[in-house]
């Protein structure tokens, strides 16, 4: 194999996040394009009609400041799963986009529900969780990072500000949650894992110590003729 076949194979985690990202804005284009109105495919909590919403939640936006506010974070976190957890990207991906619009149509309310922002809590949490619960150096820096730049995500869970979806946030933060418990004995790539220390090919037997030779031994070692002998003075002598 080449070095260019080699280099292009090593970029190729970024495909499927640029993918889905290509396709939140064909559908957002399509939809200025010709006039629609996709948010009444959107979830609507408790009612028949909103359960179609599910398939669709995490695709349709209600604006371009919306759309463009989600598509830098989303395709960064994306990449991040993509890469450290390749052998879990998939399940992630569909856990993440499915069950956000679950749980908001169970506990939301009476309204259009839609966005991506709710796969974004959910892989937030993911990331975060995932670091915290493997104790590894690595991974924990990336939750901190993680933290940096979105942590002040926590507040959107709660109903503070008109026009959030906080309820879609909230079921996105609980869902990446359960994934990371869930699939927390998965491991990452090999480059994110600590490697152990190397003992060798052997056990250390710590039965067999005395018998080891030491190379001062004989330097150290007490003559046979050698005799430690204790004095002593008492009181009287001393008068």
């Amino acid at each position: 194999m080449t070095e260019y076949l080699k280099s292009k194979r090593k970029y190729i985690f970024l495909l499927l996040p640029a993918l889905f990202i290509l396709l939140l804005w064909a559908i957002f284009g399509i939809e200025q394009l010709f006039g629609l109105d996709f948010a009444v495919y959107a979830v609507e909590p408790r009612t028949t009609k909103g359960l179609l919403g599910i398939l669709f939640f995490p695709l349709l936006h209600g604006g371009i400041e919306h759309i463009a506010g989600n598509t830098t974070s989303l395709f960064v976190l994306l990449v991040t799963v993509r890469y450290i957890f390749p052998q879990l990207y998939i399940r992630v991906f569909w856990l993440s986009y499915f069950v956000p619009g679950i749980i908001t149509w169970a506990i939301g309310r009476p309204a259009f529900h839609l966005g991506a922002s709710g796969m974004i809590y959910a892989l937030v949490a993911f990331i975060f969780i995932s670091g915290v619960i493997r104790v590894n150096r690595y991974l924990l820096a990336l939750s901190l990072l993680v933290v940096f730049l979105y942590g002040s995500m926590f507040w959107g869970m709660f109903p503070l500000e008109d026009g959030i979806s906080w309820e879609g946030h909230l079921g996105g933060a609980f869902t990446g949650f359960i994934i990371a418990l869930w699939y927390r004995k998965e491991m990452p790539i090999n480059e994110v894992i600590e490697k152990e220390p190397d003992w060798g090919d052997g056990e250390v037997d710590f039965d067999d110590w005395k018998t080891i030779d030491y190379p001062f031994e004989e330097n150290t070692t007490q003559s046979e003729e050698t005799k430690i002998k204790y004095h002593y003075k008492s009181k009287q002598d001393e008068k």
